[in-house]
């Protein structure tokens, strides 16, 4: 259903003035996310920046002959949401056709079938496989994740289905056969398939095992990748958001991004992460790295995304002190740590920033040990290498990362006990599972925590998260208990770790993340305001507006 379009009074007034506005926004509740500035009631904007921040009186001293004045009329306006960690790149490819329901839909095993069958009925007939992507792993029965349950569905091409966390899959026979993998393919630790009692892959695959399923069926023509790829960032923008990094880009999408550059097709503020390792110990060259820069015309500065661990439901993220139920001591990170400190070291020299995925305290040690390398190097993070996830850290490492500043991504949705991370309570020891998403130790340690939603692995919905940072709930569902409740952090913080803290992991808080003079006016204007509601409606919050760098790009 179409909304009215946006409600707000805009006229045009004049007056004297060399300075003058573009346009004002008056009479509005604007949260800067400034600590010496932090409520204010107008703003002004020239050339997409932040002229004046302040009051009514102080924008209309520099409102002159064609500036467009907006009255909010008593509208709450905010900085635009920033999220440190999406993947337009990676997966939005295997959602283009069809995306089935994660954890945020409280999906069962049979309404996830339901909605496999109508996306086999609508599926083009042009393409060689099908590929769909985003069920909830834990909701699923044994019997659905098979080749046979697949080969009734799809009994004439091959077929491959992803999880929404990313970690596993499974494929019917058909796949199996035009790749050649059998009983006699190995497993390893950082790739494996589930298996019949004969040995025979059942139809599961795991970790780095998914790689050539994808392989086979990556990249999808130009056209098609584009589509996918803007569908996530338009997406963003009506949601708020006015920057992000992608986390794990390839070369086969870098022609997209240099196009979407030239074009003016981004809305948002764009970093980009070059896969750095993907399931495997090997690392792309850093001279690959800055060849791609060096070819293409790419949005942001040079970044690398790397995984030490894959995901705790496939054994394959390092938990310290034996916290599996069964033995872990056996998992090592993804690359070794010698190989891993000599890889930061070069990717820092080279002025690239990286981009961990590590969930297990043990991941996230190793991962501190290998920035520390680089950092003790250079004397500084002046990079801002940071930690995605961070969701079983030590205290001693939160030390270390306070002390040496290393960013962790808080990523709010999961503050929320959706049915992956509940999953977990069945994976790992009480004690270790009691320490999960510890948004406010990171806080209080003196940790910058930043959002990222790892969408569409996650939705792309920051209002749910920010109100599950808050209280640990599942927004919406009052009968559902929270997730470690004591680590619920204030309006106040998760605003900022949505906003300021986002944009200084991007190295971009000095353009945007707050509204303040100089900065880009990347703002939105939602439809009520936080601090007058109950926490427990921010997951019904609504945007009216976005702007970025003073253009409206969304308007409800």
């Amino acid at each position: 259903m179409r909304r009215p379009l946006f409600p707000f009074a805009a006229l045009v007034i004049a007056a004297c003035g060399g300075n003058s506005a573009d346009v004002i926004y008056t009479n509005g509740r604007i949260y800067t996310v400034n600590d010496a500035q932090p409520w204010v009631e107008a703003v002004a904007i020239k050339d997409g920046r932040f002229l004046v921040v302040g009051s009514n009186a102080d924008v209309a001293a520099v409102t002159g002959d064609g500036t467009e004045v907006v009255d909010l009329d008593g509208a709450f306006v905010m900085p635009g949401i920033v999220d440190i960690h999406t993947h337009p790149s990676m997966s939005m490819a295997l959602r283009v056709f069809c995306e089935l329901p994660g954890s945020y839909y409280l999906p069962t095993n049979e309404t996830t079938i339901d909605a496999l069958k109508k996306c086999i009925e609508a599926y083009p007939d042009d393409q060689a496989w099908f590929f769909a992507e985003g069920y909830s792993s834990p909701i699923m029965k044994p019997e659905t994740l098979t080749k046979e349950f697949l080969d009734e569905l799809i009994p004439d091409r091959p077929a491959y289905v992803k999880d929404e966390s990313g970690h596993f899959g499974f494929a019917n026979s058909k796949a199996f056969e035009i790749l050649g993998i059998d009983e006699n393919t190995p497993d390893t630790p950082a790739g494996y398939f589930s298996r019949t009692e004969d040995g025979k892959p059942a139809g599961q695959l795991f970790e780095s095992a998914m790689n050539p399923f994808e392989d086979a069926i990556l990249p999808l023509a130009p056209e098609i990748s584009q589509l996918a790829k803007m569908r996530l960032l338009e997406d963003a923008t009506r949601e708020g958001i006015t920057a992000v990094g992608d986390a794990y880009v390839f070369e086969r999408d870098l022609a997209d991004w240099q196009k979407f550059k030239r074009d003016g097709q981004l809305n948002l503020h764009v970093r980009l992460y070059m896969s750095g390792n993907f399931g495997t110990a090997a690392t792309t060259p850093v001279s690959e790295i800055l060849r791609y820069y060096e070819e293409y015309d790419l949005p942001g500065e040079p970044g690398v995304k790397m995984s030490l661990g894959g995901a705790l439901e496939s054994r394959t993220e390092v938990m310290l002190n034996d916290a599996y139920f069964e033995d872990g001591s056996d998992i090592r990170p993804l690359i070794p740590a010698d190989a891993f400190a000599t890889y930061m070291r070069e990717l820092d020299a080279a002025g690239v920033q990286a981009k961990v995925h590590a969930i297990g305290d043990g991941t996230v040690r190793a991962t501190i040990d290998g920035f520390l390398a680089a950092i003790n190097e250079r004397g500084s993070n002046e990079l801002r290498h940071h930690v995605d996830h961070c969701s079983y850290i030590q205290p001693e490492d939160m030390a270390r990362a306070r002390d040496n500043g290393i960013p962790c991504s808080a990523w709010p949705m999961l503050n929320a006990p959706i049915n992956f991370l509940v999953n977990q309570a069945n994976i790992i020891k009480p004690e270790a599972y009691q320490r999960g998403g510890p948004t406010r130790d990171l806080l209080d340690a003196g940790i910058i925590a930043a959002n990222h939603s790892d969408a569409p692995q996650a939705n792309l919905w920051p209002w749910f998260g920010m109100e599950a940072s808050i209280t640990r709930g599942f927004p919406g569902h009052p009968e559902i208990e929270p997730f470690n409740a004591d680590q619920g952090i204030t309006l106040e913080e998760t605003v900022r770790v949505h906003t300021l803290n986002g944009a200084y992991v991007l190295n971009l808080d000095d353009v945007t993340g707050s509204i303040g003079v100089g900065k880009f006016a990347d703002m939105i204007v939602l439809n009520h305001n936080l601090f007058e509601i109950p926490v427990t409606e921010i997951h019904r919050t609504e945007v009216q507006r976005t702007l970025f760098k003073g253009q409206v790009v969304h308007e409800r």
